[in-house]
């Protein structure tokens, strides 16, 4: 059973994250959306973390769906939240390759710049993979407190109390770039906004639920970039 989870996992990294691109770019070209080097690197990047992803599941099945929160200890507007930026995300990566290929909304053709998007994007997607590898079974989309919930403050948690979500930021400009897209760019500014709304509520939860533990931790990382906030 976990190695099918595993297996459904990699799956399911693939089809959102390549194939969803791949249906915006048109699938009477897929030979024209992989004959572009960035785009063709990025293609196996997303497999080798589809893999990373499915080790993960592996290990806890929450690792994927999240886990369960408590009722009395849920942020129930951040739901909403979720189903925003969840559209959002699966909206942008159809619509921007998209308008890449069409030339709608575009930057000016620059190699280079899709270069730097296919560096960012991965060092997104990897600090949320690693985000997701140091929570194990405590991963959740909500904004909750689990059963036996305990303080992660290893890993990329160590110095940043939300890595996933400046993952999530540093994914998205890559991928405006990659696909040089000026939409994605303000797609990505607008889930930044969101994300510190996000944060602000997350952090008063956990506020309250570990009190003087959660200070003392604050004190000893960032809210959100190393040595600026």
């Amino acid at each position: 059973m976990k190695i099918l989870r595993g297996f459904g996992s990699i799956l399911y990294t693939l089809a959102i994250y390549v194939g969803l691109p791949l249906i915006g770019w048109g699938l009477d070209d897929v030979a024209g959306f992989f004959s572009q080097s960035q785009l063709l690197v990025y293609a196996v990047t997303i497999a080798l973390f589809g893999a990373l992803v499915g080790y993960q599941v592996c290990q806890s099945k929450e690792a994927l769906r999240g886990g369960k929160g408590q009722a009395d200890k849920f942020v129930w507007r951040q739901r909403i939240t979720r189903i925003v930026v969840t559209g959002m995300l699966l909206g942008a990566l159809v619509f921007v390759p998209f308008a890449d290929r069409r030339g709608i909304g575009v930057m000016i053709s620059n190699p280079p710049a899709r270069w730097v998007g296919l560096v960012l994007a991965t060092l997104g997607m990897g600090l949320i993979i690693w985000s997701g590898l140091a929570l194990g079974r405590l991963y959740s989309p909500e904004v909750t407190i689990q059963k036996d919930h305990s303080l992660i403050t290893f890993g990329p948690y160590r110095l940043i109390r939300h890595p996933r979500y400046l993952g999530g930021m540093i994914h998205g400009l890559g991928l405006s770039l990659l696909f040089r897209s000026w939409v994605g760019l303000a797609l990505t500014l607008l889930f930044i906004v969101i994300i510190l709304f996000r944060i602000k509520d997350e952090e008063e939860l956990m506020h309250r639920e570990f009190g003087q533990e959660w200070e003392t931790y604050c004190r000893q990382s960032w809210r959100l970039v190393p040595w600026v906030w």
